[in-house]
């Protein structure tokens, strides 16, 4: 969140199709409608337009797009709520900055805008506080790009940027810190993905299943309760699907041995932890990377606009 000088707030808001990420938060994206029952207890609880729901617990299925229903729209309000919190703001005319994958970017910005123009008067509450906010301005830019953006200017010569996310990897190839768009994709290959093939082989190997947050919990290398096999089975499996991604990019001409190569994010952590290490390549594994770098591109412009 960032607070300019005519009072407006930039939020930055990373909708992931396993998390939703600003600057500051990180909460999965689970949004399930409770109707007019008001819920148990006040975490994760959203109420509005006198319907409540619980949202950021568990993981939502993956969609073609994120703009056919209310639930961006409601996640987008926990995500102000989780950035307003600590500072005790409940009223405040905010920009929104927000991202597509890169290859997504030039045809869906204009629905996504289009999206938040359509409620930008927002009045809700989120674990029983009351939030009255103002979308004015709203701000689209592509991810993975995005992540870097802070350190453009120093990054001289060509570099690849790669953004393993939970749907699709974007790979976004840079030349003095300007996105070459046709070396530039979207892969299909992922973490979710990724997740479920290693549930499916484990539970053909042992007739167990395991949740993905401990499979998770392995590939980030944190304590976990499971068997010995397993967590070596989910190690042998999520290197191998290291490896063909980077495999696919050597099959789409990038050079990972001379280009300078640069992963981002929550998937630069599985990169760290199971690719080949090679001098060249460096992991940011910050997952907040890419709202900070919305927060950091909505500024600039606004500066170039003589608003600071």
């Amino acid at each position: 969140m960032v607070h300019l000088s005519n009072g407006q707030y930039i939020v930055g808001f990373d909708n992931g199709y396993q998390f939703g990420k600003t600057a500051e938060a990180l909460f999965e994206n689970g949004v399930y409608a409770l109707g007019k029952v008001e819920p148990s207890v006040k975490e994760h609880s959203l109420k509005y337009e006198r319907k409540y729901y619980k949202v950021g617990e568990g993981r939502a299925a993956i969609t073609e797009d994120k703009v056919s229903d209310e639930n961006a729209r409601l996640l987008t309000m926990a995500a102000i709520a989780k950035e307003f919190s600590p500072a005790g703001i409940q009223k405040a005319d905010i920009i929104l900055a927000v991202g597509l994958p890169f290859s997504d970017y030039g045809r869906e910005k204009r629905r996504l805008l289009e999206y938040y123009s359509q409620k930008p008067v927002l009045k809700y509450e989120f674990e029983g506080v009351r939030y009255d906010v103002n979308i004015s301005r709203t701000f689209v830019f592509p991810q993975c790009y995005s992540a870097v953006a802070p350190r453009l200017k120093n990054m001289e010569g060509g570099y690849l940027i790669v953004d393993i996310g939970s749907k699709t990897t974007d790979v976004v190839y840079l030349e003095n810190g300007i996105p070459i768009e046709r070396k530039s994709v979207t892969v299909e290959k992922a973490m979710v993905k990724w997740i479920r093939q290693i549930q499916g082989n484990l539970q053909v190997q042992y007739g167990k299943e395991v949740s993905e947050g401990e499979i998770l919990k392995v590939i980030l290398k944190q304590e976990n309760l499971l068997p010995r096999a397993y967590a070596n089975r989910i190690r042998a499996d999520i290197r191998e699907q290291i490896y063909m991604l980077e495999l696919e990019l050597r099959e789409r001409e990038y050079d990972l041995d001379y280009c300078n190569v640069i992963y981002v994010g929550g998937g630069a952590v599985a990169a760290k932890n199971f690719s080949e290490r090679k001098p060249n390549t460096a992991y940011d594994c910050d997952i907040h990377a890419n709202a900070k770098g919305y927060e950091y591109l909505a500024r600039q412009i606004l500066r170039n606009q003589g608003v600071s």
